[in-house]
């Protein structure tokens, strides 16, 4: 009787662990294929990246040498590579758009999105980067504070007038 009550807690013990070990492992193998996607097409854009930061389903890196700032949304279908050339940068702000709800007295407001805009120097036009929208990932992981630390480092090497230095 002893060895048929093991028996079962055993089977009831791996019915409960090997799925949590299952998608631990899979979510490890998920990033690490989204790491090594995003560091090969920096190689292919001849970056090295001096900071460099992955959640959920994004990824954005900092070359210092070359002044660059490479973003990729992995949840998109075109999973396209947003490159942005800080020396031509005039201006990045944080966008974070907010829905307000109402539930009898009481007034709610949830984050939807959240986006650093920059416009250009140049004629190119605005261009948008996405940090956190509710229809990719529902949980918010500091979005908020992401975006300060990166506009921080955006305003520092951003283009400025005043650096320019007569040949």
């Amino acid at each position: 009787m002893d060895i048929s009550l093991n028996m079962v807690m055993l089977v009831v013990v791996l019915i409960v662990v090997v799925p949590f070990a299952w998608f631990i492992w899979a979510e490890k193998s998920a990033v690490s294929k989204k790491k090594k996607t995003f560091q090969k097409i920096a190689q292919s854009e001849n970056l090295k990246f001096t900071k460099v930061e992955y959640w959920n389903n994004h990824c954005l890196g900092y070359d210092d040498q070359e002044n660059i700032l490479l973003y990729n949304n992995l949840s998109t279908s075109d999973s396209e590579f947003e490159k942005v050339e800080l020396d031509d940068v005039r201006k990045c702000v944080i966008n974070k758009i907010n829905k307000d709800y109402k539930n009898g007295d009481k007034h709610y407001s949830e984050m939807v999105r959240l986006d650093l805009e920059f416009t250009f120097v140049s004629n190119k036009p605005p261009m948008t980067i996405t940090l956190f929208n509710v229809d990719d990932n529902f949980s918010q992981n500091q979005e908020v504070a992401r975006a300060e630390k990166w506009l921080a480092l955006i305003n520092k090497h951003k283009y400025n007038k005043n650096n320019i230095v007569a040949a």
